[in-house]
């Protein structure tokens, strides 16, 4: 209401109502009533208050809720802060649900969401009917609960090839693969592999991919979200691990927009085959745009998350 904010840019000046009816040349119960609603200002007296709290006049008649500076905000901080205080409805507990889904569901996991954040919440699975759950896709559930921990507490230190070694064992810990010896949990692949219909590095070049890539980021003089993109791509193209690069890859990608306090971004499974597409286009050197676009707007979606739980 006009009224509440008049009070409120008021009292921020730390001023009377007396000294207000002073520089507008009215009462001081014309102020009051001004403040209560019960009389609305002349375009004259909206002009000079708006001049004296040092803003516009839409500002002071526009009602609605001033928007979240998101440039102001420190997300890493506000995740490891949340993240230690262990409770529920909060922008950390809801980035792991829905982190953890999403990312885990274009991989091909049938749990639901809801399961996904019983799971998190009670540490047990929520079983519905008849319903069948695969014991890797609760395994690597949990897991990534484990790993997004794990990333918040190195988000801020250099990206490193053993660190995204120690993701991949983490997500893939105590599954089916991790007791196959040829699968090589936490270490690049020793078979040959594929994305989707793409051909990838073979695992006699992998490492030199790698290193290739790493050099290449550590060059940059700045880190955009363009960039970090531009890593994902290249990243997925060459496919370093036997399994589980989709959601390396991400989880890296959420780790750097971290680091260098870029909104993240989650990829959403209903998303996934304008990210898939975006992802051949970008590697085949046909089109960047629709990766990035993809991107972008999982990161709206992120941040109109950050101003619901922050707000």
């Amino acid at each position: 209401m006009l009224g509440d904010k008049i009070k409120l840019y008021r009292e921020n000046k730390k001023m009377t109502q007396n000294d207000i009816a002073d520089i507008l040349d009215v009462s001081a119960g014309t102020i009051s009533k001004y403040e209560s609603g019960a009389l609305e200002p002349s375009i004259e007296s909206l002009k000079r208050l708006a001049e004296l709290f040092g803003i516009s006049i839409d500002e002071l008649l526009n009602d609605e809720k001033e928007k979240l500076d998101l440039s102001k905000i420190n997300v890493l901080d506000i995740l490891r802060e949340q993240k230690e205080m262990k409770l529920k409805g909060n922008l950390y507990h809801q980035t792991q649900v829905s982190f953890a889904y999403n990312t885990n569901h274009i991989e091909g996991s049938t749990l639901t969401e809801d399961q996904t954040r019983y799971i998190f919440e009670t540490n047990t699975i929520l079983f519905e009917g008849d319903t069948i759950a695969k014991v890797d896709d609760i395994l690597e559930t949990a897991n990534h609960f484990k790993l997004v921990d794990y990333m918040l507490n190195v988000a801020d230190e250099p990206l490193t090839e053993e660190m995204m070694k120690m993701f991949h064992k983490i997500l893939k810990e105590g599954t089916m693969d991790s007791r196959k010896d040829w699968f090589n949990v936490g270490e690049y692949k020793k078979l040959a592999n594929e994305a989707g219909t793409m051909q990838t590095s073979s695992p006699k070049q992998t490492p030199k991919d790698m290193q290739k890539l790493m050099e290449w980021y550590n060059s940059l003089s700045e880190i955009t979200i363009k960039e970090i993109i531009e890593f994902h791509a290249r990243f997925e193209k060459i496919h370093p691990f036997q399994d589980g690069n989709g959601r390396v890859g991400r989880m890296v990608a959420f780790k750097e927009c971290l680091k260098n306090n870029i909104v993240p971004f989650i990829i959403l499974d209903k998303d996934k085959l304008f990210y898939y597409r975006g992802l051949k286009e970008y590697q085949n050197k046909t089109e960047k745009g629709y990766l990035i676009d993809t991107c972008l707007n999982a990161q709206d979606q992120y941040s109109s998350m950050i101003e619901y739980y922050l707000k």
